[in-house]
C-alpha cells in the first residue's frame, strides 16, 4: 500500500505540532509502507526516509491519483475537494478539536465575525466526518466526543455498527506521542547562553507558543512572589509566535510580555524566547531546564484538549506543574509525574513552584515517574491502531448510501470551487474550468430549449 500524508501548514525546519505529528507518524509507517509527505510549500524539509513534496502548482491530483490511502487533517478537504473525489480510503486526522480552539482564537473580533469563522469551522468539521472512512483521535475522552459528532452527523448507523459494534473501524485512537529514543542535546539553549540565566539557575519551561486558551499570567505573577526569596528560579517561554505566519499572532502573548514588563521581571525572571525554536534543537531546551510548565483557563477546550507540549516534557523526563483538567495533566497527576493547580490559582502555583525548584529529591521522584509515563506515548505505541488500518484499509460501509448523510454539506459554491481550482493550478485551472462550467450549461440549456439554441440563424419568427 501507499500511503499519502497531507499536512495543511509548511512542512519546514520550525514546526508546530500537526505537521510533527505527520512528520513522525509518517516515518513510523515509512517502516512497513510505502509513504509520501505532501506540503503546501515549495522546497520543504526532506527525509531520506520517505518522499517529501510540494502538492501545489496542480500536482495534488496526481499524487492522490498514485496513492492508495490519503491522510488529511483539518481544512483540506474543504480547500481541496478533489481529495475526496480521488483518495481511495480516506483517513481523517481529528486529534485537534479546532472548532473549540477557534472560540478562542478569534475572540478579539466581532461577534458577527466570529459566528462566520465558527459557521465555516462546523460546515469544515462536518465533511471530515462525512467523508472518511476512518480516524483517529487523540485520547478516550475525545473519543466520546467525536462519536456524539459522529451520531449527530448519522456515521452511526446500521450498517457501521454491523461492521463493528465498537465502532473502532470508524474512529480509534492515536494519541500524539514521543521518539522512544532518549533525548541527546547538542549544547546547551538556556543555562549560561541567555543573559540573566546562570549555570546554577533553576528553569521552568513553558514549552510551545502562548494561545489564547492558556493562562500564562498566573505564573508570571507567581515568578513575582518568589522572585525575592528564589531569584535563582527564572521562567523561560519557548515560542511567541506560531512558525505558519498564517495563522493569528496571539493576544495572549502580548499580554504575557507586558505583565513581565510591567512587574519589572522582563528577561530577569521571566524571558520570551521569540520567534519558534526549530524541531531538532528543542532537545536543548528541554534538556537544560529543571521543570516544566503549562496552566490554562477552565473551559470546554480544555476538557478535549491533549497538550502536545506534554509529550516534550516527558520524553526529557521533566517534572510538570499544570493546571489540572486535561487528559495528559491527569495522567501525570495520577503517576507522580505532576503537580496539579488550580485555575488562576497564584499561590498554587507559586508553592508548586517552590517545591520542585527546592526539593531536589522530590524532583528527581518526579523524574522518574515522568520516565515511566513516557514509555507508554511512543509513537510505536501510539500508532497502532493506524498501521492495522494501513495493513488492512477497508472503505466505511456506509459511504455508498448518500441519503443516510444528516445534516447535509451544502455543495462547495462558485467561489470555493474557483478558490480550489487557483491553489491548485493558478489561472489556467480556472479558465479551464469556467470553460467546462460553460460548455455544462450549454449543453443543459440545449437539452431544455432545442428550438430556441440549436435553429440559430435558421429560426423563424
Amino acid at each position: 500500500m501507499k500511503v499519502l500524508f497531507l499536512t495543511h501548514e509548511p512542512l519546514i525546519d520550525a514546526i508546530a505540532g500537526p505537521s510533527i505529528r505527520v512528520w513522525e507518524l509518517a516515518h513510523l509507517l515509512a517502516k512497513q509502507q510505502t509513504v509520501t509527505i505532501g506540503t503546501p510549500n515549495k522546497n520543504p524539509r526532506q527525509s531520506s526516509k520517505l518522499r517529501v513534496t510540494c502538492f501545489a502548482d496542480g500536482a495534488l491530483p496526481a499524487l492522490l491519483r498514485e496513492h492508495d490511502i490519503v491522510i488529511a487533517i483539518g481544512y483540506l478537504v474543504r480547500n481541496y475537494p478533489i481529495i475526496r473525489k480521488l483518495a481511495r480510503y480516506l483517513v481523517m486526522d481529528i486529534y485537534g478539536p479546532f472548532i473549540l480552539e477557534t472560540l478562542h482564537m478569534y475572540g478579539e473580533l466581532d461577534v458577527r465575525q466570529r459566528v462566520n469563522i465558527h459557521q465555516y469551522g462546523l460546515d469544515v468539521v462536518l465533511e471530515q466526518l462525512e467523508v472518511a472512512d476512518f480516524m483517529m483521535c487523540a485520547s478516550e475522552r475525545q473519543r466520546d466526543y467525536w462519536l456524539g459528532a459522529l451520531t449527530m452527523a448519522n456515521r452511526i448507523n446500521p450498517y457501521t455498527w454491523a461492521a463493528d459494534p465498537t465502532l473502532r473501524s470508524l474512529v480509534d485512537v492515536v494519541p500524539f506521542g514521543l521518539r522512544s529514543d532518549p533525548p541527546e542535546p547538542t549544547g546547551h539553549a538556556l543555562k549560561g547562553v541567555v543573559p540573566g540565566i546562570e549555570p546554577t539557575d533553576v528553569v521552568a519551561l513553558w514549552g510551545g507558543g502562548i494561545w489564547n486558551w492558556f493562562d500564562p499570567l498566573t505564573p508570571i505573577r507567581a515568578i513575582a512572589r518568589l522572585e525575592d526569596d528564589l531569584p535563582s528560579l527564572k521562567l523561560v517561554f519557548m515560542g511567541t509566535h506560531h512558525p505558519n505566519l498564517a495563522n493569528p499572532r496571539m493576544a495572549m502573548t502580548r499580554r504575557a510580555q507586558d505583565l513581565a514588563q510591567e512587574l519589572g521581571l522582563l528577561n530577569r525572571s521571566v524571558f520570551f524566547h521569540e520567534g519558534w525554536v526549530p524541531y531538532e534543537q528543542r532537545v536543548n531546551f528541554l534538556c537544560d531546564s529543571d521543570m516544566a510548565l503549562s496552566t490554562h483557563s477552565e473551559q470546554v477546550e480544555t476538557r478535549f484538549s491533549f497538550r502536545t507540549r506534554f509529550l516534550d516534557y516527558l520524553w526529557a523526563n521533566l517534572p510538570i506543574v499544570a493546571t489540572a483538567g486535561d487528559v495528559l495533566c491527569d495522567e501525570a497527576v495520577a503517576i507522580g509525574a505532576g503537580i496539579a493547580v488550580k485555575d488562576g490559582d497564584v499561590d498554587g502555583v507559586a508553592g508548586a513552584l517552590r517545591l520542585v525548584a527546592t526539593d531536589r529529591g522530590r524532583r528527581q521522584q518526579m523524574r522518574e515517574r515522568s520516565r515511566e509515563l513516557a514509555a507508554r506515548y511512543t509513537w510505536e505505541q501510539v500508532a497502532k491502531p493506524l498501521v492495522a488500518y494501513c495493513a488492512n484499509p477497508q472503505s466505511a460501509p456506509d459511504l455508498a448510501y448518500h441519503d443516510l448523510r444528516y445534516p447535509r454539506i451544502k455543495p462547495a459554491n462558485t467561489l470555493q470551487l474557483a478558490a480550489a481550482a487557483y491553489r491548485l493550478e493558478g489561472i489556467p485551472g480556472v479558465t479551464k474550468r469556467a470553460r467546462k462550467r460553460l460548455r455544462r450549461e450549454m449543453a443543459r440549456l440545449r437539452a431544455h430549449l432545442p428550438g430556441v439554441l440549436n435553429a440559430g440563424g435558421n429560426s423563424k419568427a
